[in-house]
């Protein structure tokens, strides 16, 4: 198969599958994946004899069914932020309008993000300087949002880097002047490495309030790698406080780990939610930012909320690369 995309193969569960069919539909010139493209694909690498028509038909009956339970539980999780639709006779997934709008941006970088390093489908990730932005600006912008969109009120991006080269000082004063409940211990604690540059947070927020202390406290950490499930954000949010912040007055204190990944398997998704708190996964993030930047447009100090055009732009300009290459 020719284009950013490799034929799909039989080690791909049906999350990577529907991925197959999103990414296919994205970089097709009508955006438009056909389910039989797919389907035949896969049946053509299975070790089934030719005369067995019934275990075959019966083996791609299961397979469609499951493509449609994905497709589904993905349109009713993300609503108007999801950009993908089967056709009435479900034989096709379809690009939902105009594709670079900035409500579909949230999940369409979400879904290439997952498939930066280690991917069976994407032949042509972002690299170089469009790998850099993708992880240290793009996703930390959705993140910021996402909290956002979490909590229902301000948040503040610390990851590195920060946005004009702002101290962890000068940031955290700004957020302690917006509401955050809580006072800026400067200089930093005297266990805080001179050169570090976040702590191992990358976004705060809090509930919103008429005064101060929020009502909850969120730290969040943005995870865009295949190793984010041993990067819980709870320790490094201890050590931050301490380092970074005097009289944290909110009682509630949650943690976020925030990621582009879909987790299929239930068991997983619950047991990483005993290590990590809480996540922001595929099936979160893109309605959590996209609240965020509501929030953000009405005037919640959001990080990030000023900057979605850069979005738009570094999804415009990897679709031109993905297609050119």
């Amino acid at each position: 198969m020719a284009g950013p995309i490799d034929p799909p193969t039989l080690d791909l569960k049906v999350d990577d599958l529907v991925d197959w069919l999103e990414l296919a539909a994205l970089f097709d010139e009508f955006h438009v994946a056909r389910l039989d493209t797919l389907i035949g694909s896969l049946l053509e690498q299975q070790e089934t004899p030719e005369d067995d028509i019934g275990e075959r038909d019966k083996k791609r009956d299961q397979l469609v069914e499951a493509l449609e339970n994905e497709v589904e539980k993905r349109r009713q999780a993300l609503g108007g932020t999801y950009p993908f639709e089967l056709s009435e006779a479900a034989d096709e997934l379809i690009v939902v309008g105009e594709w670079r709008e900035t409500q579909f941006a949230f999940y369409l970088i979400c879904l290439i993000a997952a498939h930066v390093t280690g991917s069976a489908i994407l032949r042509t990730p972002p690299t170089g300087p469009m790998l850099t932005a993708l992880r240290n600006q793009i996703f930390q912008i959705i993140a910021t949002l996402g909290l956002a969109g979490l909590s229902g009120g301000p948040a503040f991006s610390v990851g590195w880097p920060r946005q004009q080269g702002e101290s962890i000082i000068a940031l955290l004063t700004r957020a302690a002047a917006a509401g955050g409940g809580f006072t800026v211990r400067n200089p930093a604690g005297p266990y805080t490495p001179p050169q570090e540059k976040d702590g191992g947070v990358d976004v705060i927020a809090w509930t919103p309030g008429d005064r101060p202390p929020p009502t909850a406290f969120f730290f969040g950490q943005t995870a865009s790698g295949k190793n984010w499930t041993d990067k819980p954000v709870a320790n490094h949010a201890s050590t931050f406080q301490g380092a970074y912040m005097l009289d944290l007055m909110a009682g509630n204190l949650s943690h976020v780990t925030v990621i582009p990944y879909r987790v299929l398997d239930e068991r997983d998704w619950n047991h990483l939610h005993q290590l990590h708190r809480a996540i922001l996964d595929r099936l979160r993030l893109p309605v959590r930012a996209w609240q965020g930047l509501q929030l953000g447009l009405n005037g919640v100090a959001i990080d990030g909320a000023d900057r979605v055009e850069e979005l738009r732009t570094w999804l415009g300009d990897f679709y031109d690369y993905a297609r050119a290459a």
